[in-house]
């Protein structure tokens, strides 16, 4: 059988040249014994070991040692193949070796080898880090001709950061023989890497490990010298749990990501970025990016951050009061041409981190379009720049995320320094220092700094600064930050420049384009090699960003092992981050105070210590709502108590957060402990005046019924943030509450106009035009909402409680039912359903929706209060006053409701002190809902108590001045006063409001007739019957106009119809027999008078019966006389 090893051998050391060649038992004679150099000789030669195999030869290197388990590192395609090793050492020692199985994470032209002996051979020194250009080093091995230790000197030639095929990227010089393979690359007495291809091949087989090929130029340069594989690439891709048994050190490694070619729709807004994105580089040797945002003549305008202009804005946040330093900066363009930046072309403004410059030339560039609107949370974007990751060249990167509205960004970041003071510039609203107040997810790194941060349509809103930072600013963890497009706006007459192009659109992303771009977001590459652990860190920060909290908590998990005491804190404050966003609170608690057990002792960390413990107060609050929700009210308040613990102690460290008294009024209103929430939202908006604040304060004030200060407070909101939509739209409510619908529309259009995409908006004006009894218009708003989002459960409800309105019951349940699918736990569709049932006396299904509803939220007063309505309607009166004195009992933000439906049981047991005790008390807590007043009206009424009754049905049309039901009940009280005119127009009134309303349209009938204005009467009469053609009474009265009107045919037919209608109404057989016997009749007559007199007998009207009686005798006689 032929060997294969010659020719393998041939295709990777050629032994072409003559190499120094030293005996193994001889040391060598041209240096001095105990010199340095003959140190350092001998100790790498004591590391360098022989290995042999059935068909090879080559070389290794001792590095390290477990026990008396040596661990040997050598090529792959050393021991390829062979089924036996033989491993001699610097001694002549030979033993047999195995290859340590599963030792590696990714395939490479590494191997590494175990033998076991009792005596004590030396370890290499390992120089953890990439070997750099022009370093001096020495190569070693053993010749398989000879057998010989050989070795030479040379030097490193090239290095790629982009690695050949098994993980090549160290070219050097040096003579190097057959055997040689898996020998040591050493820098003085540290292995730096291994040998693997010699210089000169006869095949060119250069391919980097993404599969592309180098040019043809690049393959020349890359043929003139030998190839190695760091001692770094073995680092990064042994396994772990090797690393730790052999105690080798974690490399050094950036913490890059990687992200796959592009292509469609994402490929498309990168090449617009490319074309407009500049980078600029520093004679520091740092650089930065820029936007193209102008072109005039031959002169382009570009914008930046100002720090990279003026490279000490980084260090210090006083860094504006001191001088640039006397750096020089070119700008490189898309097409890679170099140009010198004048300094006299950049402009600056104090207290903003933005700057602008001029450069002049003859080519065409793009210029980038600029979009001034305020993004919305979870709205995509980019960020695009050149990327400076360690000592690496710069590389473009474009990287897409989320961002967070403005208000709601500034909450969820870390940062402090909030203030309304920029430099020379006072603002009524404040950002973080240079005016940063957008909030991403991009992933960015330094050198992208003054880069666009760009829409799911490529158009810039703002320019990329910085990264949220930790431990001393080394690490990034959280947020990135930029400068939104409207600063730079307020600005440009400062900055003498206008934008070229410039929109206030907003993007319109379609469902396919919504695809690619998260797929192009989760498609990012965040390394799992081994690393130390602040890269660790920041490789959870960016899963964590990425929202792949489970990888990123294995991340922070690697740093927590390591327990390095620098930073093994930032390990657990960012596992206690990735636990909170998988609602996994509990352990999220134990993180965070791990984290604040490890923090190292230091003035310089009581902002950090402030920021966990904020967030483990946000932790315990949440877990506080769940346990509400689920009726633990003792649990509940234990976890709001230990939150505002925490929150205090968080502001004890650091006072001047204004996010810390946002976190403590949320947890004070939960206790509802009302006026200590009220100062820390004081407290918030003293620090640092944002319009979120506002609203927050506004929202407050509003419950309190304090409307004009709630009121001033979303005005004040808008003034501070015009494009504020959420400020709008919660403004529209209140509003709304206080009847003021047209503002309320306003207010509503206004937040759809500025977020169009945002399905809670249209579900908001939908509920405003169901209270106009618009009822088409608010259907398109809610189908909008579902169309937005299908999954909005809570939009399906309000089309459900739509529908149900309008009887579409069917269409009702259909969309109740969707809810509670797309969410089991939704109270208020179970609670609706329930109504739904009710109203079609499916009165079980009815009572285990409410009983459902109840399971689920045990303080849900509305559900208490709807089982009540039922047990009332089934005439279980103690049932339904247990229920409803629960709803009052939890004295929600309805409980006035609850007071309303128990009142409306006293009603119905005559209880009526009672009914008036439970109504007044409903109008104090809420005196803007019409329909107490007018259920008020009708029980003065009933008492006769006239006044108020009038008083009240007259408060409830003032309030709605479009209640139909309003307008009748008083046309029938002043007909009552026989206030005839009055009354007319009051029914008059409720026809205008609703054309359908059939019983107005009968009593004006019965007005007009008792007004002998028998035409109009007869109209009503009959468009009351048009209307409900089983109105019995209409029949029963057009009847009596008919006979009024001797028209006794069409009186019997109406007669007769109201019999149809109800074969019980006494008063319909007594008229129809009366007409009869006036037509002679007399046989009809008496059986019509007779079913009369005993229906009335059954129903005890004797004067009823009475009359009948009458009838029958006068019948009677008639027949007797003939």
């Amino acid at each position: 059988m032929l060997k294969p090893f010659p020719l393998l051998l041939s295709l990777l050391l050629l032994p072409v040249v003559p190499v120094k060649a030293i005996s193994p038992f001889s040391a060598p004679a041209i240096v001095a014994e105990d010199s340095p150099n003959a140190q350092i000789e001998r100790s790498i030669r004591q590391v360098t070991v022989k290995i042999t195999s059935e068909i090879n030869r080559g070389s290794g290197i001792i590095i390290g040692k477990k026990g008396s388990i040596y661990l040997v590192l050598t090529n792959a395609h050393v021991t390829r193949g062979a089924t036996t090793l033989q491993i001699q050492t610097h001694d002549g020692q030979t033993r047999t070796a195995s290859i340590a199985p599963n030792s590696l994470l990714k395939d490479k032209d590494l191997a590494l080898v175990e033998f076991s002996d009792t005596r004590d051979y030396p370890i290499a020194k390992i120089r953890a880090i990439s070997p750099d250009a022009e370093l001096d080093i020495t190569v070693t091995g053993y010749s398989a001709e000879t057998g010989q230790y050989t070795t030479d000197n040379g030097k490193i030639e090239q290095t790629s950061d982009r690695p050949l095929r098994e993980g090549y990227s160290v070219g050097y010089s040096g003579d190097i023989v057959q055997g040689m393979s898996g020998g040591g690359i050493f820098f003085e007495d540290e292995l730096i890497g291994i040998n693997g291809r010699s210089a000169h091949p006869i095949l060119s087989n250069y391919i980097y490990e993404d599969g592309t090929k180098p040019t043809d130029a690049e393959i020349q340069q890359m043929r003139a010298v030998n190839w190695g594989i760091s001692l770094h690439t073995l680092l990064t891709y042994i396994r772990p749990e090797i690393l730790s048994a052999y105690n080798l050190p974690l490399p050094q490694v950036n913490p890059d990501i990687e992200t796959t070619a592009y292509t469609g729709y994402i490929a498309e807004l990168e090449t617009k970025a490319k074309g407009f994105t500049v980078r600029i580089d520093s004679s520091s040797k740092a650089n930065g990016s820029g936007v193209i945002i102008a072109k005039k003549g031959n002169i382009y305008t570009v914008l930046t951050a100002d720090h990279v202009l003026c490279e000490n804005k980084e260090e210090s946040q006083d860094a504006a009061s001191k001088p640039c330093p006397d750096h020089t900066y070119t700008v490189v363009t898309s097409d890679g041409k170099t140009r010198n930046i004048e300094k006299s072309t950049i402009i600056r403004q104090e207290g903003v981190d933005l700057a602008v410059f001029q450069f002049e030339s003859l080519d065409n560039y793009p210029v980038a379009e600029i979009a001034n609107y305020n993004p919305n949370t979870d709205d995509f974007v980019f960020a695009a720049g050149f990327a400076k990751i360690g000592q690496n060249p710069s590389k473009w990167l474009f990287s897409g995320g989320r961002i967070k509205d403005q208000e709601m960004g500034l909450l969820l970041t870390r940062q402090s320094d909030l203030s309304n003071e920029q430099g020379a510039v006072l603002k009524s609203v404040s950002s973080l220092t240079g005016g940063y107040e957008l909030v991403y997810t991009s992933i960015t790194f330094g050198g992208m700094s003054g880069g666009a941060v760009l829409d799911s349509q490529g158009k810039v809103i703002g320019i990329h600064g910085r990264s949220e930072g930790a431990g001393g600013g080394k690490i990034q963890l959280g947020f990135s930050l930029g400068i939104p497009i409207s600063t730079f706006i307020g600005l440009q007459e400062r900055l003498k420049v206008k934008p070229q192009l410039l929109t206030t659109a907003q993007p319109q992303v379609s469902p396919q384009q919504k695809q690619e771009i998260i797929q192009a977001i989760t498609g990012v590459i965040v390394p799992n090699t081994n690393a130390k652990a602040d890269i660790w860190i920041e490789r959870g920060g960016q899963l964590w960003r990425l929202r792949r909290s489970e990888e990123a908590i294995k991340a922070f998990d690697e740093a927590i092992k390591q327990n390095d005491p620098d930073n093994v804190y930032l390990a657990w404050y960012g596992k206690g981050l990735a636990l909170f966003a998988l609602d996994k609170y509990q352990p999220a608690i134990e993180a965070l105070q791990q984290a604040i057990n490890t923090l190292p002792k230091g003035e310089d960390l009581k902002e950090f210590h402030s920021s966990i413990l904020q967030l483990q107060s946000n932790v315990y609050a949440v877990l506080g709502g769940f346990s509400t929700s689920a009726g633990r009210e003792r649990e509940a308040r234990e976890n709001y108590e230990q939150a505002l613990t925490v929150i205090n102690q968080a502001i004890s460290l650091f006072p001047n957060s204004p996010r810390s008294y946002i976190t403590k009024w949320s947890v004070l209103d939960s206790l509802e402990r009302y006026d200590e929430g009220l100062a820390a939202i004081n407290q918030a908006i003293d620090l640092a005046p944002r319009a979120l604040w506002y609203v927050i304060r506004a929202k407050y004030y509003f419950f309190q019924q304090k409307y004009k200060l709630a009121l001033d407070d979303y005005n004040k909101a808008i003034e501070l943030n015009p494009n504020f939509a959420m400020a709008y739209s919660v403004r529209a409510l209140h509003y709304s509450s206080q009847q003021k619908y047209d503002l309320a529309l306003d207010d509503h259009n206004k937040a759809i106009e500025l977020n169009p995409n945002y399905g809670l908006y249209y579900r908001g004006r939908g509920v405003l035009y169901r209270l106009q009894e618009k009822y088409e218009l608010a259907l398109a708003d809610f189908n909008k909402a579902i169309d937005i989002n299908p999954n909005d459960a809570k939009a399906y409800e309000n089309r459900g409680g739509l529908y149900s309105y309008q009887q579409k019951y069917d269409l009702a349940l259909s969309d109740f039912n969707k809810a509670i699918d797309l969410n089991r736990n939704f109270a208020k569709a179970y609670e609706n359903r329930g109504n739904l049932y009710r109203r079609q006396q499916k009165y079980e299904l009815a009572l285990a929706d409410y009983n459902k509803a109840i399971d689920i939220n045990p303080n849900d007063a509305g559900a208490y209060a709807s089982r009540g309505n039922l047990y009332s309607d089934l005439q279980k009166y103690e049932l339904a006053l247990a229920d409803y004195n629960k709803a009052i009992e939890l004295n929600s933000g309805y409980v006035f409701s609850a007071y309303f439906y128990r009142g409306i049981l006293y009603y119905r047991q005559q209880k009526y002190d009672l009914a008036l005790a439970d109504l007044n008390k409903a109008i104090e807590l809420n005196s803007n809902f019409s329909h107490f007043y007018f259920v008020r009206g009708d029980l003065y009424r009933l008492q006769k108590k006239y006044d108020l009754a009038l008083a009240d049905y007259s408060k409830a049309i003032d309030i709605n001045p479009n209640y139909a039901n309003a307008y009748y009940n008083r046309g029938n009280l002043y007909s009552d006063l026989q206030k005839y005119e009055l009354a007319l127009a009051d029914y008059s009134k409720a026809i205008e409001l609703d054309s359908n309303y059939a019983v107005a349209y009968y009593n004006r009938g019965e007005l007009y007739r008792l007004q002998k204005k028998y035409d109009l009467a007869l109209a009503d009469y009959s468009k009351a019957i048009e209307i409900n053609p089983n109105y019995a009474y209409a029949y029963i009265n057009r009847g009596v106009l008919y006979y009024n009107q001797q028209k006794y045919d069409l009186a019997l037919s109406d007669y007769s119809k109201a019999i149809e209608i109800n074969p019980n109404y006494a008063m319909a057989y007594y008229n129809r027999g009366f007409v009869y016997a006036l037509t002679r009749d007399f046989p009809k007559a008496l059986a019509d008078a007779e079913k009369a007199s005993e229906l009335y007998r059954q129903q005890g009207n004797e004067a009823g019966y009475q009359k009948a009686q009458k009838l029958i005798s006068m019948i009677r006689q008639e027949m007797s006389k003939n």
